[in-house]
């Protein structure tokens, strides 16, 4: 199917699972056997910062915020993979173009939320070492659980590549054309 000079493809198919086909049932236990420790070894220290009161501090939020985000990855990614690696047996992994958008959607999105989170980490440790009288009235509650939903919801789905590479042609001569005004300047 050709539409206005590009060609749109439905489906895309993954080669590099065929070549692995000797080894997809042994790299589909490593996978789900590292998935598993990802999901219990996050989801034990969001359980314990969540339980202990003492932990109920904006550094420990931020770290039950990261490791959130770490698991929401991983459940995105790895039965993708795993599901993937069974199929790979028969030759025929194929993955539909709005699943593949998606995937890619999300996976930029959670690691922008990532940068995003580090970088209040910082700002949070900043505060607290800089402004050590200041820092209980600067970082309340109410705005440690505004700073983070934001940074983990909003800012990423803004600054999304595939949002911007839906465009990218024009993207590109848009950098090309600023890239020509500063050499000639």
């Amino acid at each position: 199917m050709t539409s206005a000079g590009f060609n749109v493809t439905s489906s895309l198919t993954l080669v590099g699972f065929s070549s692995l086909s000797g080894h997809s049932s042994l790299l589909f236990f490593v996978f789900l056997l590292l998935y598993l420790f990802v999901l219990f070894s996050d989801s034990l220290v969001i359980y314990i910062i969540c339980s202990q009161r003492a932990l109920h501090r904006p550094m420990f939020t931020f770290v039950a915020s990261f490791l959130l985000n770490s698991l929401t990855a991983s459940t995105l990614i790895y039965p993708k993979i795993m599901s993937d690696l069974l199929l790979s047996g028969t030759g025929l992994v194929q993955m539909s173009r709005t699943l593949c958008l998606c995937q890619g959607f999300f996976v930029s999105s959670l690691g922008g939320s990532s940068f995003m989170l580090l970088s209040a980490m910082a700002f949070d440790r900043y505060l607290s070492i800089c402004y050590p009288m200041h820092y209980a009235v600067l970082q309340q509650r109410i705005s440690l659980h505004l700073i983070t939903s934001i940074l983990m919801m909003l800012v990423p789905t803004v600054l999304n590549p595939v949002v911007y590479g839906l465009k990218l042609k024009e993207v590109f001569t848009h950098v090309k054309r600023l890239l020509s005004c500063h050499r000639d300047s």
